[in-house]
């Protein structure tokens, strides 16, 4: 419990209540175990609450009636999933799994309501999050629409070689362990069309491919295809 504790005081929706407060939120989540790989919750099911990452890593994803997957989000400990549906009491709008042994805790749509009422302050930092990760998908949008793969995956480089990855909140080292079928699923494409994009940054000098993932060797040199 006192993880719990630790955890939701960390969360960018809940880091000004006081001790009492989380002391009592914490008694009304409801943690659990799951394994790498696991599905934590399903797209489109019931209303799963609001999920918060406790340890681990966790991946937040569409997938289409083929079994295409894109990535949404990519979660570490003390940030925040199914947001959306926790507060409309909707269906899950996502899939999420955990891509390491992962703990997780959610808290449901009516306690969370609950919490809304007597905290307005808690309204409003949920509601500046929800709006930077909107902004993030309509870039992701824009991407998908007016970028050739080659841009997309420039694009996603060179925002992880920033260190100004939207993607990703509270995992600061995901970057480091992406592989082609991650940046596939990322950049909203299929896994065979990421090695032709990647021949035209590898040769160049500004990636490296290797068994262990993915090195970025000159940030400058990929973001000359990054609006291609």
């Amino acid at each position: 419990m006192n993880e719990i504790h630790d955890t939701l005081a960390s969360v960018p929706y809940f880091k000004h209540l006081g001790a009492k407060a989380i002391a009592l939120l914490a008694s009304k989540t409801n943690p659990r175990k799951v394994e790498t790989r696991g599905i934590i919750l399903l797209q489109d099911e019931p209303c799963a609450g609001l999920g918060i990452v406790i340890t681990g890593e966790v991946r937040v994803l569409r997938t289409s009636s083929e079994g295409r997957e894109q990535v949404l989000r990519i979660l570490g400990p003390g940030r925040s999933f199914n947001d959306v549906a926790a507060i409309d009491g909707g269906p899950n709008p996502a899939t999420v799994v955990a891509t390491t042994a992962t703990s997780v805790a959610s808290i449901s749509h009516q306690a969370l309501m609950h919490l809304l009422d007597d905290r307005p302050d808690v309204a409003k930092a949920m509601l500046s999050l929800i709006a930077r990760r909107q902004r993030f998908l309509v870039e992701m949008i824009e991407d998908a629409a007016l970028h050739s793969v080659v841009g997309r995956v420039a694009r996603l480089l060179l925002r992880c070689a920033s260190g100004d990855q939207p993607l990703i909140e509270g995992a600061a080292d995901a970057c480091q362990r992406v592989t082609q079928q991650d940046i596939a699923a990322v950049a909203g494409s299929v896994r065979a069309v990421v090695p032709p994009a990647m021949k035209y940054l590898e040769p160049a000098g500004a990636i490296r491919l290797g068994r262990a993932g993915l090195l970025i060797v000159d940030a400058a040199l990929i973001s000359t295809y990054s609006y291609r």
